[in-house]
């Protein structure tokens, strides 16, 4: 048996910080993908280096640190750009993700939470978690915690795969309405679940 690895993903919104804070009140060790993502685009970091060259000076602070709303301004609403840091990033947090894997012990879990897909990354985990939530709810939140207008959240929602295409991919869904107490119970039962899929050997890690 070795560390059995859970990507934890869906719409910007949908609740996955809250999925993920559960899951370590649990005991279940998670990483943030977005945390590196930015610290991957710290100076001085392969990141930063390729982001800068691909994306021009332009994207940088008065500090010379990559200025995320310009980068984002930059990519959001073109796909053929974001495509471009993706690129760059999603190899970046990969080996991040593994070299974390490395340092756990034999049977442990770790969930990632990360809110972007790219097919070839899935191959790194042993199953998919999605979090879903209703639209309007998922703007309300993006509106209070982000301070963004309404239409910006739509438009942001809308860069990103549809609910559809999330819950083709997941194992497991958690279906977060605000109802604390039935996520939460949601949660348990995933756990349970996976475990049990654990002893049969139908997840065996790696």
């Amino acid at each position: 048996m070795s560390v059995v690895l859970i990507r934890l993903t869906g719409q910007i919104g949908a609740g996955k910080s809250t999925v993920s804070s559960m899951l370590r009140e649990r005991g279940i060790k998670t990483m943030d993908a977005d945390q590196i993502v930015r610290d991957e685009q710290t100076r001085g970091t392969l990141g930063y280096t390729a982001i800068v060259q691909q994306f021009g000076a332009e994207i940088l602070n008065a500090e010379k640190e990559i200025d995320r709303a310009k980068l984002g301004a930059l990519v959001f609403g073109d796909p053929a750009r974001l495509k471009q840091l993706e690129d760059i990033m999603h190899p970046r947090v990969a080996a991040r993700t593994l070299e974390a894997r490395s340092m756990l012990e034999d049977g442990e879990i770790l969930v990632v939470e990360a809110i972007k897909n790219s097919s070839w990354t899935f191959s790194l985990y042993d199953e998919i978690w999605v979090v879903v939530a209703p639209r309007d709810l998922q703007v309300r939140r993006l509106r209070d915690s982000r301070g963004m207008s309404e239409g910006e959240a739509n438009a942001r929602l809308a860069s990103q795969m549809s609910e559809a295409e999330y819950r083709a991919l997941a194992k497991v869904v958690f279906e977060n309405d605000g109802d604390r107490t039935a996520l939460a119970r949601q949660v348990d039962a995933a756990l349970a679940g996976l475990r049990e899929r654990i002893a049969s050997g139908a997840v065996r890690g790696r």
